[in-house]
């Protein structure tokens, strides 16, 4: 797989949204793909994930972990993108676990591939506010 983009940007707000933004040109993989350290006290608004081409055969479902344990409690809220499905990942629910602080560490994380092909030319964001 050829990850190929990082971006890491405050966006000025109200309270400030920082985002955490990974790509992949090529085939999705089942593995973790990217750590980020958290440095700003805050909580995450969102875990964001598009595909440009679908998987096909099964599935595909992406997770974030805060400190190795994953931010979706409820495992069914994880974001999804049906086999032969292309475009942004829907979530059943948002994230259960939301808080941060200085120190705290950041994990995306794909779970299951297309049982016949991957994904390819994902983008991968975690969406955080600021206090």
């Amino acid at each position: 797989m050829a990850d190929v983009a990082f971006s890491y940007r405050h966006l000025p707000t109200n309270g400030r949204i920082e985002v955490f933004n990974w790509y992949v040109n090529g085939n999705e993989v089942a593995e973790v793909k990217a750590e980020f350290p958290v440095h700003f006290y805050g909580h995450i608004v969102d875990g964001i994930v598009d595909a440009g081409t679908a998987p096909s055969g099964s599935t595909s479902i992406v997770d974030v972990h805060l400190n190795g344990t994953t931010i979706y409690t409820t495992q069914g809220n994880r974001p999804t993108l049906p086999a032969d499905d292309t475009g942004l990942y829907a979530e059943a629910g948002e994230p259960e676990v939301t808080a941060l602080v200085p120190g705290d560490t950041l994990l995306i994380e794909v779970d299951q591939i297309g049982s016949g092909t991957a994904a390819t030319r994902v983008m991968y964001s975690i969406v955080c506010q600021m206090h």
